[in-house]
């Protein structure tokens, strides 16, 4: 909401035979000084992400498409699809915002879930098998433009319990130590078909509300092309 301000340096004699502390405070107030603030959303939810990943987005006005046709630039649109997904599925979460005049670090917490992460309902190919998947590792940024440090939590597929990566230091750690404002990279990998045959394929609740979590990266391809040893 644009709006004006007006500053006024008063010496203190000026000040004492024109200002009055009383009166200053009896203006009218608006309506709109009454209505309660909107908390700031602290965390946006990764099916969030997603969906806005998949949003058809209409191009700025510094971003036009040359058409072949009229020979001139025209505002255009852009829209991704996923049709098929790889076994082991990479999310780049935008941690850096760019613009023409300043970059910065994004620190929102962005919800994401450890277990049955359904990505079927994003997927065109109505044919395609279920796509559900579990969370094997997760790489973390701390720090800011240009500078930071990088820790990893990962799982250990022998005895199933996750650890905590810091350089040359490990340590046991919790599922609920995962989702921190720090990730920057997740690692899920795709269930076996014969987990599909028991698993209930819901995704998990999203929180309501709140601004455009930003943009999302994937990793896709085919399974040959895109897999990964886990061991």
């Amino acid at each position: 909401m644009a709006r004006s301000t007006l500053a006024i340096d008063w010496d203190s004699e000026t000040r004492s035979r024109y200002y009055d502390e009383q009166e200053s405070e009896t203006y009218e107030k608006h309506v709109s000084m009454l209505q309660p603030q909107k908390k700031k959303k602290t965390a946006v939810a990764l099916r969030d992400c997603i969906e806005l990943f998949t949003t058809m987005e209409t191009l700025g006005e510094h971003d036009p498409w040359y058409c072949p046709n009229c020979k001139k630039h025209q505002q255009a649109t852009k829209k991704f699809d996923l049709w098929s997904l790889p076994k082991i599925l990479v999310v780049h979460l935008k941690r850096f915002s760019y613009n023409r005049y300043w970059r910065d670090k994004l620190d929102t917490v962005v919800e994401f879930p450890v277990r049955a992460l359904n990505m079927s309902e994003f997927v065109c190919d109505l044919s395609a098998r279920p796509y559900v998947y579990d969370l094997i590792a997760v790489s973390n940024h701390y720090g800011a433009m240009g500078v930071g440090h990088y820790t990893a939590y990962a799982k250990n597929k022998l005895n199933g319990k996750w650890y905590y990566f810091d350089d040359s230091s490990v340590s046991l750690a919790s599922e609920d130590q995962i989702v921190t404002k720090a990730a920057y990279v997740l690692f899920y990998q795709r269930r076996d078909d014969e987990l599909y045959k028991t698993t209930s394929l819901s995704f998990p609740g999203s929180f309501d509300g709140g601004t455009r979590p930003g943009s999302l990266q994937q990793g896709m391809g085919d399974d040959e092309t895109c897999s990964m040893d886990t061991n």
